[in-house]
């Protein structure tokens, strides 16, 4: 009994009792809840306030003694499990009391809420809609088209009515400034007609491969090439993804200034003056905050108050709760879609320039996903094989032609130690028996090579085309979509392609029509290893496993052993021709076995590598010193003996490159001067690489001078990339482009 006292008295002593009144009386109820929150601004406590005012905390000595109060009103229905922080709190207008905690008291009685608090305190419902779509050029045109099963977070951004007063002084001066004084901006996005950016919306990896960085800088004696910086990220700073259509008149900028008052109040010595008057402006303030970097953090925290997928049109619609008295939500949107089995933000542009400012309740919000690996929605059906036979990448490299691992440090590479690099598309047989056996799916799934992590699927849309002939002759060529199939959500599951294409009402006959684009009617799938790190190609060169799975049509994964599917490989190289084409099991190390040691997947091991060649001729120097003077000209000293240095750096980050030097006289055809070679190699016709790649060759002047005493040179240098995407024997996009220099030889002055 007394270890029961105990308890109960220890308990009341965590109790802390309050009671709280309204100022003025309002003419309704307001239902209310009490919270209380640690210096950092962590949840110790929470209870509702009851019709008297009355409510209790649980609060030890220790927690009470730094608590701070909020009284607010209660959520609505659906933000019950929202985390409440004392910066959501505060944009809901919490009133925070002043109290003291005192060790020996139990009760305490806050001064009333102030009217100020509580007129405020009225919940408005608030209908949030739109769509997520994926910007899409077909023929010069560009639709939007729309993406399915993404997951929308909608936002609210502090107010700014809220987080002006709190700024910090020397914030406020800045801003006064910064209106005073503008510092010379990009002009604001106009209103439509806008033009998308085409390096935005154009991922092809020849246009990404255009868009590296290739910063030119002087090389020392400590440049290290094993560990060369990576280039900056190649995607343009625009704000919102747009630029603005030239053809069109620039939109007025509103001279504010002109505003005497308010122009006045900003050249006040006074901080609160000066914070009235941009309240009372904010219309002005809201466009430069997306210029204002520094006042970001200050200004942007958000409440997440919906999470929606949307539907097969792209749409999603919700209700929202906001203070009726207050001004229309200020929301931010950001998407996220389901990538290799992974939900992934594709979606989150920078929050001070793609806020919906006192948003428009019921009006449709269009949120353009630029990320090339999201798929928009597309009608799907299904396809088929009891053998599964991984062929080729692309058209050209066969599986018997990509090393495996007792090549070492060559594994991933082709057999004549090329790179891959690009779109890559394996090439896949699927047996007639599979989808009779109930085998209807597979997926290709990628990560690094010794990494650990999740899988990600490669989820690029895959079609076979087919023909439909109708009753009147007309022919036309229709996409059969194989996935991502939207009955998988998610998993980013492909059909196998039936026997059968469809036939459709009212049409005669149809047939499979690869004929119509070769290439993607012959990918199984596309690992894009282009956009890989985003698209930075310096830090995702380098070595991926890929995998390749079956599902059944449950969505189930397919074990190869139990349903006796059996894997092959080619045993001839690449392109196949018209012969016959051999094939074998593949060896242990292209299969993925569970514990049980039966097969799951097949396994292919890539290096891939998208960097760019770059190509630089440095100035000759002859007899050790003399370089060219502003005309190209340089002396020597002697015909017989003088020495010319030739010096130049064809450039690969990883010496995935082959190049070729030439120097020429004169009209002089053939080179007087030549070398050939891979970039990595330490002497290449006699011109010798240093540590940083500048390679370099004392060469006789007599020999360049043949029996000419002065005479004009031409110096070229290409560097050639050797990645392959199997289509193509290199991929003439990574080259450096032509390096091009000159001097000119001449007797010195006697």
């Amino acid at each position: 009994m007394e270890k029961e006292n105990a308890i109960q008295e220890r308990a009341q002593s965590q109790s802390l009792r309050f009671k709280v009144e309204f100022d003025g009386q309002p003419s309704e109820e307001i239902k209310l809840v009490a919270y209380a929150f640690d210096s950092q601004g962590a949840l110790l406590a929470s209870a509702p306030v009851n019709k008297e005012g009355r409510f209790q905390l649980e609060l030890g000595p220790e927690k009470a003694q730094y608590a701070r109060l909020m009284l607010s009103l209660a959520l609505p229905k659906g933000r019950e499990e929202a985390q409440i922080t004392p910066q959501i709190l505060e944009r809901l207008r919490a009133y925070e009391p002043l109290w003291k905690f005192e060790p020996r008291k139990r009760a305490y009685e806050l001064l009333p809420i102030p009217k100020f608090h509580w007129e405020w305190w009225l919940w408005c419902l608030c209908r949030v809609r739109g769509r997520v779509v994926r910007p899409v050029t077909i023929n010069g045109v560009t639709y939007d088209k729309p993406v399915c099963h993404a997951r929308v977070h909608v936002c609210e951004v502090d107010t700014l009515r809220i987080v002006i007063p709190r700024l910090p002084d020397d914030l406020i001066i800045r801003i006064r400034e910064e209106l005073l004084h503008p510092i010379p901006r990009p002009p604001f996005p106009d209103p439509p007609p806008f033009r998308f950016d085409p390096r935005v919306f154009d991922f092809s990896a020849r246009n990404i491969a255009a868009m590296q960085s290739v910063p030119e800088f002087e090389l020392g004696e400590d440049f290290d090439l094993a560990n060369p910086q990576p280039p900056p990220s190649f995607f343009p700073d625009r704000i919102g993804g747009f630029e603005r259509d030239p053809s069109q008149p620039p939109s007025a900028v509103p001279d504010f200034l002109n505003n005497f008052a308010f122009k006045a109040a900003l050249q006040s010595s006074s901080i609160a003056v000066i914070k009235q008057a941009l309240l009372d402006n904010l219309l002005v303030i809201r466009p430069y905050i997306c210029f204002w970097q520094w006042v970001w953090p200050y200004f942007y925290t958000c409440d997440e108050l919906a999470v929606i997928e949307t539907d097969n049109q792209g749409r999603f619609d919700t209700l929202i709760f906001y203070l009726c008295v207050a001004d229309h939500p200020d929301l931010y949107f950001w998407v996220e879609y389901c990538l290799g089995g992974a939900w992934t933000t594709v979606y989150q542009p920078p929050m001070a320039c793609n806020t919906h400012w006192d948003y428009v309740c019921s009006s449709d919000v269009i949120i353009r996903v630029t990320d090339p690996r999201v798929p928009w929605c597309s009608d799907g059906e299904t396809v088929a094989g009891k053998q599964v036979a991984v062929m080729l990448i692309g058209n050209k490299v066969s599986m018997a032609e990509i090393q495996g691992q007792a090549a070492g440090a060559n594994e991933g590479l082709t057999t004549d130690d090329r790179p891959f690099g690009g779109s890559l598309e394996p090439h896949v047989w699927f047996g007639d028996a599979l989808i009779a056996s109930g085998i209807t799916h597979y997926r290709w799934s990628y990560r690094r090579l010794g990494s650990s992590g999740a899988w990600l699927a490669l989820d690029r849309e895959v079609v076979r085309h087919y023909a439909e002939v109708m009753p009147d002759t007309t022919l036309h060529f229709k996409p059969f979509v194989l996935g991502p199939d939207p009955a998988f959500s998610g998993q980013s599951l492909s059909k196998i392609r039936p026997l059968i294409p469809p036939l459709n009402p009212g049409v005669d006959s149809s047939s499979w029509a690869p004929e119509v684009d070769a290439r993607e009617n012959t990918a199984s799938a596309f690992f894009l290893s282009h956009l890989l790190e985003g698209g930075n190609a310096l830090m995702a060169a380098g070595k991926y496993e890929l995998k390749l799975e079956l599902f059944k049509s449950d969505g189930s994964l397919v074990n190869w052993t139990t349903e006796g599917v059996l894997p092959k490989v080619p045993t001839i190289a690449g392109p196949f021709g018209v012969g016959m084409v051999p094939t074998v099991a593949p060896t242990e190390e292209h299969l993925i076995r569970n514990a049980a040691s039966e097969i799951i997947a097949f396994r292919l091991v890539l290096h891939v590598d998208n960097n760019k060649c770059t190509a630089r001729i440095y100035s000759v120097q002859v007899d050790g010193s003399a370089t060219a003077d502003e005309c190209g000209f340089v002396s020597y000293a002697s015909k017989v003996s003088s020495n010319a240095l030739i010096r130049f750096r064809p450039f690969h980050p990883h010496n995935f490159a082959r190049f070729i030097f030439m120097i020429r006289r004169g009209t002089t055809i053939t080179p007087v001067e030549q070398a050939d070679g891979p970039v990595g190699d330490s002497v290449v016709d006699g011109y010798t690489r240093n540590a940083a790649s500048i390679f370099s060759k004392s060469v006789a002047v007599s020999n360049l001078l043949g029996s000419c005493d002065k005479a004009a040179f031409a110096e070229t240098l290409y560097v050639n990339a050797i990645a392959t995407d199997g289509w193509s024997d290199e991929l003439d996009y990574l080259d450096s482009g032509l390096a091009s220099a000159a001097f000119a030889l001449e007797p010195a002055a006697s």
